[in-house]
């Protein structure tokens, strides 16, 4: 069964000895919860001023240049199904108001962007009991919050290199990699086909959000993996552009990119004509 994180920080009762508390209802007391992430190449830490071999279909060598995800609305899931928002933690430079920031590159080696500090733990408060089995993340941002000027916003939404334009809003996962054949290659996730101005308001036909469930796990023992080996494994980093049919060595989200079909199934998304399947790139460790 899979697993995921999930640390109840300064335990009650209910979870240090699996009693049942019947003095309070549910929502009187909220412990704190910490959902911990770890991004791997394959087997090996990923790690800004690392190299990593064998990745993709043309078995390429990758050092990063960058990795940063979105993720809001995360919920905790009961036993019977129910869904139980994570009130995250107010910190004010990862976490604000639903969504949190995680940023696994240190600004070191190839990673000059500007960003030397990392994140990978989602905190929050959550109802001490309950039989909590799972948990339930929705990578990006709110439609109300995507087109926002990056510029002016808050943290995490003026975290660098997360923006692409007005009408394309934000990346919601950005993953870059110098290759064997390419000085860049890129994972851009976000919205496309949007249509509107700030003053209207934007609508946008692929919202391309992932939704990823995880169920089963161990508190305070297990973490939820992001593997970006997996993510990459059905593409060829050292594919060159041709100028006609493909632009940009990678995966931009827009459609008809040729490169994105295998990245967004590894994602449980659709794209295009490519139905979408199970998500594969999170899972516990």
């Amino acid at each position: 069964m899979k697993r995921v994180t999930m640390l109840f920080l300064g335990a009650s009762p209910l979870f240090a000895c699996g009693g049942e508390d019947h003095d309070h209802a549910p929502g009187d007391h909220q412990e704190p919860v910490a959902i911990q992430f770890s991004a791997l190449v394959g087997d090996r830490p990923f790690a800004c001023g690392q190299t990593y071999q064998g990745v993709g279909t043309s078995q390429s060598t990758l050092e990063p240049l960058d990795f940063k995800l979105y993720i809001h609305d995360p919920q905790l899931i009961r036993s019977n199904g129910e869904r139980v928002p994570l009130a995250l933690i107010q910190d004010g430079v990862w976490q604000r108001e639903r969504v949190s920031l995680l940023d696994f590159e240190d600004g070191t080696g190839l990673c000059q962007t500007g960003s030397p500090g990392i994140h990978t733990t989602i905190d929050g408060l959550a109802p001490d009991f309950g039989d909590y089995v799972g948990v339930e993340l929705s990578i990006g941002l709110p439609p109300e919050m995507n087109h926002l000027d990056a510029a002016t916003a808050p943290a995490p939404l003026s975290a660098p290199g997360m923006w692409w334009s007005w009408s394309g809003g934000f990346k919601y996962l950005r993953l870059d990699a110098k290759t064997r054949g390419n000085a860049a290659y890129y994972l851009h996730l976000g919205a496309t086909d949007c249509e509107g101005t700030p003053a209207t308001g934007f609508s946008c036909q692929a919202g391309n959000v992932p939704k990823v469930v995880l169920m089963g796990f161990d508190m305070g023992r297990s973490q939820v993996k992001i593997d970006v080996a997996r993510l990459w494994s059905g593409v060829d980093l050292d594919a060159q552009i041709d100028g006609v049919t493909d632009f940009v060595p990678g995966c931009m989200s827009f459609s008809g990119d040729p490169e994105c079909p295998a990245v967004f199934q590894k994602l449980g998304l659709a794209f295009g004509a490519s139905a979408a399947g199970e998500q594969s790139a999170f899972e516990v460790q």
